[in-house]
């Protein structure tokens, strides 16, 4: 038996939301909608599925692949959108001395494939309608369906004048997803646990509300998630300030920053969205630059990144190969000189090093360790951050990786994060309006100037180091400011020089 799947909804009922996602790939519970009928088709036996999809096709495809993951093989079919389950079934040539399931991959349901094909299969010659939850759950078996396939149009109905049927009730829920509010609340269902047969991704984790779990994805950051009057999902990657103030159910998707001071109640947070410092969401659906007021049903695209914007970059910032070559080559050598600043700092202070959570040049969370040294080995206690720049999250040169709770504006522009820059190395602070003027005069610079401006600067830091070595009881008010050489070389990147 093969399955048909059909994918090619173009979900304007969700508009705007349709430009980021066609109904196939809206996320559920932290995953793909179509993925859902995937798993059922796949419990069911089935192991050969033809996938017809419109809008996003190339997102679909890369998304599924093969269906290798849920042990299909997936062939793709090109469709108009919405175009008439007849039209496109005249155009696949099956041979209907097999059956086939038909089936929609664009809505949500719970598992119950394999109890409808079995009941089917073993009544060839009737027409079965199944029911779940007084809804038709948009699926048939062919042949003895050839004649009803219009009952997978969309959007799904029930036909009253089908009176030779046999109705094949089926158990579980079922969303259409045709509205906000039905999608927000599907959402909301799978996170609390009670949309029969589906649970989202990620470790259950107590929360405040008793019987209540969170479903933590992996390398997610969060605070005290037992002290939250809250309940529902957090995906992988996602970071969550310590003091944001959650309540009742949440959905929060993969590699989200979510600020400070925010408060969050009843609401849907999809993939890669940041939430600004100090908002309030409440019955809402956040998808990027897009905020959707489920109780007033509006959507609006908000322009300023420091509300709400996508952590995902907008340009492929990518760290050639030479470049990760050449951190591991002095990653490898400096492995004997760590070990032994590792040990000259834990002898010197209460902690040999130090980390910092930092966003990486695709706005991704990361950590950023050094060795606790005087700033005058700065270019010494940065070595470990090497690593990242194997990792191909960092250059090896660029501007100074901000704070992932910081309020990052992100732009078209691609992001040139590194290791080693003016601000790294000075480890001062200074005006916000002098560290851009900084940063936008070193970035402009040609590659050997930067190297240039780079090691003078080591090499001022280390002789000023040096020449006072005789004041070491200088203040801690002092410890933050710059030396008048290291001043002198701020102000030549500052004029451009």
């Amino acid at each position: 038996m093969q399955a048909i799947i059909f994918a090619n909804r173009h979900g304007h009922e969700l508009a705007p939301l349709d430009k980021q996602y066609c109904p196939a790939l809206l996320p559920m519970g932290n995953r793909a909608l179509i993925e859902y009928t995937l798993e059922d088709v796949a419990s069911a036996g089935i192991v050969e599925v033809k996938l017809i999809i419109s809008s996003h096709a190339k997102a679909l495809e890369q998304h599924l692949g093969d269906g290798s993951r849920w042990g299909v093989k997936i062939d793709y079919f090109l469709s108009r959108e919405q175009e008439p389950v007849n039209c496109v079934m005249s155009r696949l040539k099956l041979d209907f001395d097999q059956s086939y399931l038909v089936v929609r991959g664009d809505i949500l349901r719970s598992p119950c494939i394999k109890r409808f094909v079995d009941y089917s299969v073993n009544r060839p010659k009737h027409l079965v309608l199944p029911v779940l939850a007084d809804c038709n759950p948009g699926m048939l078996l062919l042949p003895s369906a050839c004649n009803h396939l219009y009952l997978l149009d969309w959007p799904l109905e029930r036909d009253p004048n089908i009176t030779n049927a046999m109705m094949e009730p089926l158990h579980g829920q079922c969303a259409m997803l045709d509205n906000f509010e039905s999608y927000l609340n599907a959402n909301l269902a799978i996170g609390d646990g009670c949309f029969d047969g589906l649970v989202p991704s990620g470790r259950p984790i107590p929360s405040g509300r008793s019987a209540k779990f969170f479903h933590l994805g992996a390398k997610a950051q969060t605070g005290k998630l037992d002290q939250q009057a809250a309940w529902g999902a957090i995906g992988e990657q996602t970071w969550i300030a310590p003091d944001v103030d959650m309540h009742d159910q949440l959905m929060i998707g993969d590699q989200c920053v979510i600020e400070k001071n925010c408060r969050l109640s009843n609401s849907v947070i999809l993939t890669n969205s940041f939430v600004g410092e100090g908002l309030n969401v409440d019955n809402c659906i956040i998808s990027k630059n897009l905020l959707i007021n489920v109780g007033f049903n509006t959507a609006i695209e908000v322009e300023d990144p420091r509300l709400i914007a996508s952590t995902q970059a907008q340009l492929q910032a990518n760290v050639p190969w030479t470049s990760r070559l050449m951190a591991l080559i002095l990653l490898g050598l400096s492995v004997p000189l760590l070990v032994i600043l590792w040990l000259w700092s834990l002898c010197n202070s209460s902690m040999a090093g130090s980390s910092r959570q930092a966003l990486s040049i695709t706005h991704q969370p990361i950590t950023l360790w050094r060795v606790n040294l005087p700033q005058s080995c700065m270019g010494l206690a940065l070595l470990p951050q090497l690593y990242q720049v194997c990792l191909g999250r960092l250059f090896l040169l660029g501007a100074q990786s901000p704070e992932v709770h910081s309020a990052v504006s992100i732009s078209d522009a691609a992001p040139q994060y590194g290791v080693y820059g003016p601000l790294q190395l000075l480890g001062a602070e200074l005006p916000e309006e002098e560290q851009a003027l900084i940063e936008q005069e070193f970035l402009a610079k040609p590659k050997a100037a930067q190297w240039s401006h780079i090691l003078k600067l080591c090499f001022v830091s280390l002789s000023t180091s040096v020449a006072s070595t005789g004041s070491t009881t200088a203040t801690q008010s002092n410890a933050n400011k710059l030396t008048p050489n290291q001043q002198d070389i701020a102000n030549e990147w500052g004029n451009g020089q």
